[in-house]
C-alpha cells in the first residue's frame, strides 16, 4: 500500500504524456487515445478508492464537491502525485469533450481533475478554475446552460 501513490503517479504521467499527442480525430489514431483514455480513467478511480485522491461526493451524484479544500497540499499523497493525477484527468477529459464527444466520460474526469487540483493547491489556483471552465464548457456543448453559467462563474471567483 505504500508504494501505490509511486505507482498512481508513474501511471499518470506516463498516461498524461501520451493523451497529449491525441488532440484531433485522426482515425489512425483515435482508437489509442480512446484507450489511453479509459486507462486514465481507471487510474482515476483507483486513486479515489485506495484515498490517494480523496475528494467529496461526485457533483455528478448530486453533491456539491466542497469537502475537498480542507485537504491542501495532499494530506495523504505528495503534491507531485496529485498533479499528476489532475494533469491527466484533464488531458483524458479533453479527449473525451473533443474527439470521443463522449460528455458523461469527460464531465467525470474533469471533476476528477477539479479534486485532485483543490486537493493540491486549493480553490484559488489556474489550474483549479480552468478546471471549472472546462467542465462549463461540456454543460455548454449540452446545452445546459444553466450549469455552464455556475461553473464559469466559479472559474472567475
Amino acid at each position: 500500500k505504500a508504494q501505490w501513490p509511486v505507482l498512481v503517479a508513474a501511471l499518470a504521467a506516463v498516461l498524461a504524456s501520451k493523451l497529449c499527442k491525441f488532440r484531433c480525430e485522426k482515425p489512425a489514431t483515435f482508437f489509442i487515445g480512446r484507450r489511453y483514455a479509459r486507462h486514465a480513467s481507471t487510474v482515476a478511480a483507483r486513486a479515489r478508492e485506495w484515498g490517494i485522491l480523496l475528494v467529496a461526493q461526485p457533483r455528478l451524484a448530486g453533491g456539491n464537491g466542497a469537502d475537498v479544500a480542507g485537504h491542501q497540499g495532499g494530506g495523504c499523497a505528495h503534491g507531485a502525485v496529485l498533479h499528476n493525477i489532475g494533469s491527466m484527468c484533464q488531458r483524458a477529459g479533453r479527449f473525451f469533450a473533443k474527439v470521443s464527444v463522449q460528455p458523461l466520460e469527460s464531465l467525470r474526469m474533469y471533476e476528477a481533475a477539479l479534486d485532485s487540483f483543490i486537493a493540491q493547491h486549493g480553490e484559488d489556483h489556474r489550474n483549479v478554475a480552468a478546471s471549472y471552465t472546462d467542465i462549463g464548457n461540456v454543460y455548454q456543448a449540452q446545452g445546459k446552460y444553466d450549469q455552464a453559467l455556475v461553473e464559469h462563474q466559479k472559474s472567475l471567483e
